[in-house]
């Protein structure tokens, strides 16, 4: 009887068994040391979250496994495709940290004090100390223009504070690039992100001059309801009037639309709205921590903490469609984790890209804001029509403002990294101007509202992901309207679709191969503008 000669195992398998099981190890004790930092702000924790972080990174630094890497891409032997995918995902990782190790060190350092400065901050106002949900109420309610514009600057006091640590940052991550033989940062981060520069910025300055017209109009609507509101005229308008710091929510009816959850239980609406796509967010909530508090991170996110379903989100609930909006986002995120297939590698139990989970939790945070999902979340009556009506309206002007903010944003970073020593305040308010169509306000030569922004410090070359996921929501809404003749999502038809064609996946295959596995075709924004840009 003949006998049978095993496969032989290549040497990258071998490897991946014993490198792996260190990573794992170092990722989850990372992530418990950066979750006891953002619910706490405790220094200690940031001393440890930015040794970890160091040990993870060190993992990817060795020039002798980098090399054998670099053999393996070559090896027409290594055919599998998980195996090659996750040849390609280390190759990535090993090449950003083909640096000195103690730069390694200083940048893992430097961001987890940055990270610990964010989650202490409190900017005071009238010798009071306020949250983040304080100066947003403060701006939704508050008539008095003076008032106002004060509490606008008092938000913008934490850049002040923390703009040189974030340069020097900058400088670090620039020169960490420069040593990988990038022009800078911002250039690697893309090329790393297996995200083309030119086609980015090219899609994204289109994507502008395509909405225009549709901005002007919303903004048009958003100028003539502020001055009646203010009694002023267009000319003396500025961020201050908006119920947002930055400019990048909708300021209209903010207050109002609050009622829709004023005798809602956020947390179980959301449970409730899940559970009819299929997926049990029980267990999530009951990990995550919900309510603010001193001390803790004000920027809400998920974080999946040993990539076998320790699953958890951080919000500073209040009373708001907004939070309503966030808790429904972070959601998004979690559950698209929730989603990978447990027999994938440890190593691909991940988005591609942050795009591709953006999209799962902006078409869920949207639903916060559209006419019908929005009954489902807090209930139908007849005293709610008019409001929901508004809200729907509103989401039609949320979705234009903040294609705006992230063409600040992804303009801003590009110019930062480019050159770091420009004058950055007057740099970021033309950007502001030339998308945002909002002016400057008198007196801010010297300051830094751009460093009040917590992604260019903590989240570096990330929200260009948000309007790219935006675009993908839209082409996923698309894609349920033709395979269902309705683009909702609370269906278990919805959740298995999503389930089996987006979650599952995981990092199986690029960002763009995901996009075509879901919809059939490119990224594109052509569902984005027919939905949201229409003439």
């Amino acid at each position: 009887m003949a006998q049978t000669i095993p496969k032989k195992t290549h040497p990258f398998q071998a490897f991946l068994r014993r490198f792996i099981q260190q990573v794992a190890l170092r990722s989850k004790q990372h992530n418990q040391a950066a979750w006891i930092l953002e619910t706490t702000g405790s220094p200690d924790a940031a001393s440890l979250k930015g040794d970890l972080d160091a040990e993870v990174r060190l993992l990817f630094n060795s020039a002798a496994t980098y090399k054998k890497l670099l053999l393996w891409d070559k090896d027409p032997h290594l055919a599998d495709p998980l195996l090659r995918r996750q040849l390609s995902v280390l190759l990535r990782a090993f090449k950003q940290n083909q640096i000195a190790p103690a730069l390694v060190k200083e940048i893992a350092q430097k961001e987890a004090a940055l990270a610990q400065s964010y989650a202490n901050f409190r900017p005071e106002l009238d010798n009071k100390k306020l949250s983040e949900n304080d100066l947003r109420e403060l701006l939704k309610k508050e008539n008095n223009p003076a008032k106002r514009q004060r509490a606008w600057a008092a938000s913008k006091e934490i850049g002040s504070k923390l703009a040189p640590q974030i340069l020097e940052l900058v400088k670090l991550r620039n020169t960490a690039a420069k040593k990988l033989g990038y022009p800078d940062y911002f250039q690697m981060q893309l090329d790393l992100q297996e995200v083309d520069s030119k086609w980015l910025l090219q899609m994204l300055e289109e994507l502008g001059v395509s909405s225009d017209k549709a901005y002007g109009r919303a903004l048009g609507t958003i100028h003539d309801s502020l001055c009646q509101r203010f009694q002023v005229p267009v000319s003396e308008l500025g961020p201050w009037a908006w119920s947002d710091p930055f400019c990048q929510e909708d300021p209209l009816d903010s207050h109002g639309l609050d009622e829709l959850v004023k005798n809602t239980d956020i947390e179980k609406a959301s449970v409730s709205f899940y559970e009819k796509m299929g997926i049990d967010v029980k267990p999530i909530l009951a990990r995550s921590d919900m309510y603010e508090r001193p001390g803790k991170n004000q920027h809400a996110f998920c974080i999946h903490m040993d990539r076998e379903g320790d699953i958890r989100t951080l919000n500073n609930i209040n009373s708001s469609l907004k939070w309503l909006e966030v808790v429904m986002h972070e959601l998004g995120h979690a559950v698209y984790e929730l989603g990978f297939d447990p027999k994938l590698p440890w190593l691909l139990r991940e988005p591609p890209h942050m795009i591709t989970t953006e999209a799962m939790a902006l078409i869920a945070g949207r639903q916060a804001y559209q006419y019908h999902p929005l009954q489902v979340l807090v209930g139908s009556s007849a005293e709610k029509n008019s409001l929901f009506r508004k809200a729907d309206e509103s989401h039609q002007r949320r979705q234009l403002i903040f294609s705006r903010w992230v063409l600040v944003m992804t303009a801003f970073e590009s110019e930062l990294y480019r050159d770091p020593e420009q004058d950055l305040n007057a740099l970021w308010w033309n950007i502001v101007e030339k998308y945002q169509k909002i002016a400057a306000p008198k007196n801010r030569t010297g300051c830094s509202d751009w460093a009040a922004k917590y992604h260019i410090g903590l989240a570096p070359v990330y929200y260009f992901s948000y309007l790219l996921g935006e675009l993908f929501a839209s082409s996923i809404q698309e894609t349920l309207e033709k395979l269902f003749g309705s683009a909702t999502l609370s269906t278990p038809k919805a959740g298995k679709f999503l389930q089996e064609k987006l979650f599952s996946p995981g990092n199986r295959m690029s960002w763009s191969e995901l996009v075509k596995h879901v919809t059939g075709a490119p990224l594109s924004p052509k569902a984005w503008l027919k939905e949201f840009a229409k003439d």
